[in-house]
């Protein structure tokens, strides 16, 4: 398709229909560019409805094969595979396992997020993981040729509440770490590494020797331990690697897996059974407030802000992605605003606030 001036000072727009040439003339050029536009628009359409209509229906469960095989099991890690796997059988497939792939329209995508709200058992941001894997794979589809459009599109995710972090204060860590050396050395151990360094509760049991430097007091993050999978990747979350520094209570622990091979683990062997079954139970003892392992790296994160640290330093060294995701641990201990606004106040507020 062309658009080429004529003798008489028309634009003419050129296009071939079936190897057959044909033509309109327009006075302007802005209407034959508009013109030209539409006739584009048009045979994509009437080319992406031929596309389609070639391609053999398929019902939403074979579909939901070819994607785990040709889509996730190329671009996702396996803990993902996992959990995506377990979505489809769970919610996707019983809602529509045997219809055809383009008989799922936006509607049954709408009701399928009311009747997971309706029956109160999931959580705003599981059911939001489940829409949003409805709208990947229906991507991927229309990518595919399979669907026309994504009908999973436009369907607005939950609002989610903000979450307000659990961590423990300045005394109540040092009182855990105090009750742990004296009573269990090994908790010790696994939670003094977790609470200095704020490595994710992977990245702590999948540490090897050959990733922590003595020399230059660096621990390099560049391993992960999945549960789902019962593997050691050679991934962290984000798949880039960091490095965390260590301070004298982590370089002094670590200085006695200093004889250990290379590729041996750092951690204990039986590090599940100090973290499931003997984490919470100390914690009563020691008289803290109650928090899970991952926590950790929430008090890790909070207490580098009270003292001071740069929402940049600490962004890099926890591993995010976003500033934004950092900023989060940045409220964490609205108290370590206390004061803040007293510059405001007039020299003679004693006065002031006496009348």
């Amino acid at each position: 398709m062309s658009i080429h001036k004529t003798k008489s000072g028309n634009y003419q727009v050129r296009w071939r229909v079936d190897g057959r040439l044909q033509a309109k003339n327009c006075d302007r050029k802005f209407d034959a560019e508009k013109f030209e536009a539409s006739q584009k628009v048009k045979t994509k359409a009437d080319y992406q409805d031929q596309k389609v209509e070639s391609v053999p229906s398929l019902t939403f469960n074979e579909f939901s094969e070819l994607w785990i095989r040709d889509y996730g099991m190329v671009h996702k890690t396996e803990g993902s595979l996992v959990h995506d796997r377990q979505m489809i059988r769970d919610y996707l497939s019983p809602a529509w396992g045997n219809w055809s792939l383009t008989d799922v329209a936006k509607r049954d995508v709408a009701q399928l997020q009311a009747a997971l709200v309706r029956e109160k058992r999931l959580s705003s941001k599981t059911i939001n993981m489940i829409v949003g894997l409805v709208h990947k794979m229906f991507k991927t589809a229309t990518e595919w040729d399979y669907l026309r459009a994504n009908t999973a599109g436009g369907i607005p995710p939950l609002r989610l509440p903000e979450k307000e972090y659990r961590f423990w204060t300045f005394e109540e860590r040092d009182r855990f770490l105090s009750w742990a050396r004296a009573n269990d050395p090994t908790l010790y151990f696994i939670v003094a590494v977790a609470v200095n360094t704020g490595m994710r509760p992977g990245e702590v049991q999948g540490l090897l020797r050959d990733c922590v430097d003595l020399d230059r007091r660096f621990i390099i993050v560049k391993r992960s331990y999945c549960r789902k999978t019962h593997k050691l990747n050679e991934y962290t979350k984000g798949k880039k690697i960091r490095w965390v520094p260590m301070n004298n209570l982590v370089h002094q622990l670590l200085k006695e897996k200093s004889l250990i091979s290379s590729k041996d683990q750092v951690l204990p062997a039986d590090y599940d059974h100090f973290v499931v079954r003997q984490f919470r139970p100390a914690q009563d003892k020691s008289g803290v407030s109650p928090i899970c392992f991952h926590d950790l790296r929430h008090t890790f994160a909070s207490h580098l802000a009270m003292s001071g640290i740069s929402a940049f330093d600490i962004q890099k060294v926890l591993g995010h992605a976003s500033i934004d995701t950092t900023m989060r641990y940045m409220h964490l201990a609205p108290e370590h605003l206390a004061g803040l606004t007293d510059v405001l106040l007039p020299k003679n507020a004693s006065k002031l606030i006496s009348m």
